[in-house]
């Protein structure tokens, strides 16, 4: 940035730019000054004034390795995130790719292979587009508050198509094969949760985050304090989510569901398996690729049946496109020709 000042009859001219030594010249009228102060940031910027040695030296330093650049990235930026825990994971597995490879050594080929690998080990197109946001917003940092002149190997890059919207349904014979797979868990509190998650359309971190003074039995509303966009919302509560929650037991004064986050993985996946071997029906098993998020879309998909609105289902869901809704509503067709058919009556 360029500062003009006065000194007796002449005008000093200073420009400070991070990574690139001050520049200095004194002129006999203003107008002088800052037609050179002008010339000089445009040469800065085209690139015709080269960073001071020590920037220099900085950008080539072979100690400058990617895992540093990761890790401090986490800590002062990641840290700070709603994501923090996701975004995390996703920079420390790039740190195991690259390890302490010098920033300047990544380009657009080790993006790639980085790419490659995921897609192999059948990771989503999603997935993988969470890892090329997580080096750009790296080398973003590199570039801007550490002046480091490295090109971003994101730059150019195209990101992989979204992944088509999930249509699991969970009705009939396999809801009722999943709560007895359920009710056989060791742990009392595996059914109770797979059934608020189908009658509210909670998310499984709303609902692990669920505290008993946000809950509101007598208005049947739960009050959600941390979302995944941000914005608190209620969910109303089913008379069934009522009589669910009425019945629990207070083993913990405050958390409603006092179980970690990767317990509840390990008891769905070990009851969703459970079930599946059970299955008997002849054809494909719906069992093979079940999730907990599918609760999320039955849940909402069953209020669509039930004639909600996509305001409505807005409001439960925290959606705030409908782009995003319709990805996790899925109407059956029973419940689109039972309104089909009321309307078309004489």
């Amino acid at each position: 940035m360029a500062a003009i000042q006065k000194r007796g009859n002449a005008f000093r001219v200073r420009i400070n730019r991070k990574g690139y030594d001050t520049q200095s010249k004194t002129f006999k009228t203003r107008i002088e000054a800052a037609k050179w102060a002008r010339q000089i940031e445009t040469q800065i910027d085209q690139g015709l004034i080269q960073p001071s040695k020590t920037q220099v030296n900085r950008m080539l330093d072979v100690n400058l390795g990617f895992d540093e650049a990761a890790a401090h990235y986490i800590k002062h930026h990641s840290i700070h995130k709603r994501n923090c825990k996701t975004e995390s994971g996703t920079i420390r597995s790039l740190m195991k790719y690259w390890g302490s490879t010098p920033v300047h050594k990544i380009d657009k080929t080790k993006v790639f292979e980085v790419r490659d690998d995921l897609l192999s080990k059948g990771r989503s197109g999603d997935t993988v587009n969470h890892y090329y946001s997580a080096i750009s917003k790296i080398y973003q940092m590199l570039q801007n508050e550490w002046a480091i002149l490295v090109i971003n190997p994101m730059k150019g890059v195209k990101r992989l198509p979204a992944n088509p919207s999930r249509t699991k349904r969970v009705t009939g014979a396999m809801h009722t094969a999943l709560l007895f797979a359920c009710n056989q868990s060791t742990s009392p509190l595996l059914t109770p949760i797979v059934q608020i998650a189908l009658e509210t359309g909670m998310r499984r971190g709303e609902i692990m985050g669920m505290k008993w003074a946000d809950v509101d039995l007598t208005q049947r509303r739960i009050y959600l304090h941390q979302t995944k966009n941000g914005h608190p919302r209620q969910v109303p509560l089913t008379q069934q989510a009522v009589k669910i929650l009425s019945e629990l037991a207070h083993t913990d004064p405050d958390v409603v569901f006092p179980i970690g986050m990767d317990a509840l993985r390990r008891y769905f996946e070990k009851a969703v398996k459970q079930a599946k071997c059970a299955w008997s029906t002849e054809g494909a098993n719906p069992f093979d690729d079940i999730r907990f998020h599918d609760l999320r879309h039955e849940a909402l998909s069953r209020l669509s049946d039930a004639g909600l609105n996509v305001i409505e289902l807005a409001h439960i869901s925290g959606h705030k496109t409908l782009a995003m809704l319709a990805r996790y509503t899925h109407p059956s067709h029973q419940a689109i020709f039972s309104k089909l058919d009321s309307r078309m009556r004489p």
